[in-house]
């Protein structure tokens, strides 16, 4: 068998880094290089749309068609101008075919606000003309995703446009004219005019929730929040054996939950951490693959977890909040895994830290940059306090600017704050109607703005320097911000044509019944469960290959979550029909987003092969391996749903911590066969069945997976090898 080719390394370097974004995400494909006049109108309608969405987000969005609308075709006019027909399309200037587009796609939202409130009080019924609009959205629709996203979602939209027509005039033993048209009119009306197909759940939390996070993330950039990241995991762990994997893993970890991009973090964070790994003495397929698990793992990282905990919360009716406890011990192992396989791979290996003489201390990591964690506090502060997320968002990117602002900057913003606290009142003043009375919720908002500025200005009388944003870097954060939102927001329009269609026909739950058939065939419940799980799981991951996280939940979730709900086991070991659901959720979104970590479509791994050198494939392999807890973590909260601190008491929670740290530490031990020693098969083989039977819940398996540790550690502190 000939050896797989090697990627050549890219150079840390700002080009390199580009170029490798290029090749991996197809998202960073775009054009760079246009004329003057053509960066000046899309900086001032990203700018305007920017402005738009965080005016909304406080004092209320409009109501869902204009809201959505707005969003989805300036988006999708600016996708036309910014991203080119092909990879070897021109980037210095906008063809006028793209421009003819653009003015389409514009074209087709005005059209969309101007006809909305008829197609609503028709109770959606459409007429020829609004039926081709809606054609014409469609394929606008579908050709800005194969730009933005490229082919893998284009097709799988395009297979279900395709048979939601055929499923619907498969009911018509002979077709002619009219059928077709009025075919034409009900598909039309289902995907485009109501909120059911591109104007459906996807775009509705990209409208509202996601866009403003792109926007947080955005802002956090412009203040040096990336830097204070790497800057505190080197801090923390640098000098520890094997640091700088485990500085890639804390960094990426916490940038990828914020950017939303795991191929994005990838090469951003990795042209730094790659080539700092490689140093130490990790070969570079283990360095990609460290990076790439992170970067993944950072989708599933409280509190924003990449955004497409957004479309769950929505999705499932739940508190943005409950998602976000959710998520944290499932997190929490996941990164212990891939934390202990690093760890043991160091002392395998003889790997040891960078000197703590390279390194800057945490002390003064802090003094300059800690203070930018106030925004974070900000976020987490109103989540927790029941506000919106979409309203937390904004006070968030408002501490942001309020903290790192120059000084007129931090007065002008003060002062339209204070203004937006007070508009209820100044409404009332002006209309000459009874003042309303101020809550306390609304008078704690002052403390958002007093903090910041309090902080920022003692920062400039002790001579604290960090990064200042003034006017310019606002206005570049937000036009970076909206830019950024393309890609998702094409994504989940293509998304809705893919769940509108499923709602139209009811494919997703006849597929789920056919999985579920095939699983009856067993008999016993429990290895029935086990199969349709592994299916699904199975299924879940293919959905997931070469697509973004968004479009990838929403898929799975739509798809493949079905299937779980339809066996009477999986409901019984959740105990209520609400947990079912949010479980089956849970399992399908973990196993989507380690679609980039899963060859022959990691494209994750894929990228950090590209940083390191290494093979893709076994890159990719190695990344599966590192993320290992990831992969059983899902099946660990099926049977014990107090791993999502739902319906559990703290004693639960403590215990199904506990013994899941262990059991994934058993599983990188088995994983790495080392533990002090090197550990021949049989002994890897035993710490692997510790492992599941600490995770698998009940008091004997955790008994005998305890047993199975302490035997373990015990054989670990002996002298002689480790033999059968």
């Amino acid at each position: 068998m000939s050896e797989e080719k090697q990627v050549p390394p890219i150079d840390n370097d700002d080009k390199a880094v580009k170029e490798a974004l290029e090749k991996f995400d197809r998202e960073s494909l775009v054009r760079d290089a246009l004329p003057g006049g053509v960066i000046k109108f899309v900086t001032v309608l990203a700018v305007l749309l920017a402005v738009f969405h965080l005016y909304t987000s406080f004092s209320g969005p409009l109501v869902d068609v204009a809201q959505r609308s707005i969003h989805l075709y300036t988006l999708l006019g600016l996708t036309f101008i910014l991203y080119p027909l092909t990879r070897k399309g021109a980037r210095d200037r906008v063809p006028w075919g793209d421009a003819v587009l653009a003015l389409l796609a514009f074209g087709v939202g005005i059209y969309m606000l101007v006809v909305s409130d008829r197609v609503i009080a028709s109770a959606g019924r459409i007429n020829d003309v609004d039926m081709l609009v809606g054609c014409l959205a469609i394929l606008l629709v579908l050709d800005a995703t194969r730009r933005a996203t490229g082919w893998g979602l284009t097709l799988l939209a395009t297979i279900f446009l395709v048979y939601g027509f055929y499923a619907k005039l498969s009911f018509y033993p002979q077709l002619n004219e009219s059928i077709i048209l009025a075919t034409g009119r009900q598909v039309m009306s289902h995907l485009v005019f109501i909120t059911e197909g591109l104007l459906g759940t996807a775009i509705g939390v990209s409208a509202s929730y996601i866009i403003l996070f792109i926007l947080f993330g955005a802002f956090l950039g412009k203040s040096g929040l990336g830097q204070l990241f790497n800057d505190l995991a080197l801090a923390v762990a640098g000098h520890t054996r094997g640091g700088p994997a485990k500085v890639a893993v804390l960094a990426s970890g916490f940038l990828g939950s914020i950017n939303g991009s795991a191929i994005a973090n990838v090469v951003t964070t990795g042209a730094f951490t790659i080539p700092l790994m490689k140093r130490t003495g990790y070969k570079p397929n283990f360095a990609g693959a460290v990076e790439a698990s992170a970067s993944v793992g950072g989708q599933i990282l409280p509190p924003i977890m990449g955004a497409a905990a957004f479309i769950m919360a929505e999705v499932l009716s739940v508190p943005y909040t409950q998602v976000v406890l959710a998520g944290i011990i499932p997190a929490l192992l996941f990164y212990l895994g891939v934390l202990f396989q690093v760890h043991l791979r160091a002392l395998r290996n003889g790997l040891e830290g960078i000197p703590r003489s390279e390194l800057t201390p945490l002390k003064a990591v802090m003094l300059k940059r800690g203070h930018l964690l106030v925004p974070m506090v900000v976020l987490l502060w109103l989540l927790f306090d029941g506000r919106a997320p979409f309203f937390a968002a904004f006070w968030s990117i408002a501490a942001t600017v309020l903290i790192c602002g120059t000084r007129w900057v931090t007065v002008g913003l003060s002062a339209i704050l204070a203004l937006l606290i007070f508009e209820p009142q100044l409404r009332a003043l002006f209309a000459g109607y009874a003042q309303p009375n101020m809550p306390l919720s609304r008078w704690s908002l002052f403390l958002v703005i007093a903090v910041p500025v309090a902080i920022n200005a003692l920062r400039a009388r002790l001579g604290l320097v960090a990064e200042k944003m003034d006017i310019v870097a606002c206005r570049d954060a937000m036009h970076d911000g909206v830019r950024n939102a393309i890609p998702v927001a094409i994504a989940c329009g293509a998304v809705g044509i893919i769940v509108g269609v499923a709602t139209l026909t009811g494919i997703a739950l006849e597929a789920a019944d056919a999985v579920v058939a095939l699983g009856q065939q067993i008999p016993i419940p429990m290895i029935q469960l086990l199969v349709t799980l592994f299916l699904t799981m199975i299924a879940s991951i293919v959905l997931g290959m070469g697509l973004p996280s968004i479009p990838t939940y929403i898929i799975t979730s739509t798809m493949a979550a079905p299937i779980l709900l339809n066996l009477p086991l999986f409901r019984e070991l959740a105990g209520s029909n609400e947990t079912a659901i949010f479980v089956a959720h849970m399992f399908v979104f973990y196993f989507g987003l380690f679609a980039n970590l899963t060859p022959p479509v990691a494209l994750a791994a894929y990228a950090g092969a590209g940083i390191s050198g290494g093979s893709p494939n076994a890159t990719g392999f190695q990344a599966m391996k590192l993320a290992i807890a990831g992969f059983v973590v899902p099946y660990m909260f099926v049977f014990a749903h107090s791993m999502l601190m739902i319906d559990a008491t703290l004693g639960n929670i403590l215990w199904v911590v506990v013994t899941g740290v262990v059991g994934v530490l058993l599983l990188a031990v088995a994983v790495e066969g080392y533990l002090r020693r090197q550990l021949n098969p049989f002994w890897r083989l035993l710490a692997a069945v510790g492992a599941l039977t600490l995770i698998f819940p009940g008091l004997i398996s955790d008994i005998v997976g305890a047993a199975i540790a302490v035997g373990l550690f015990l054989l670990s502190n002996q002298t002689k090898p480790a033999t059968a």
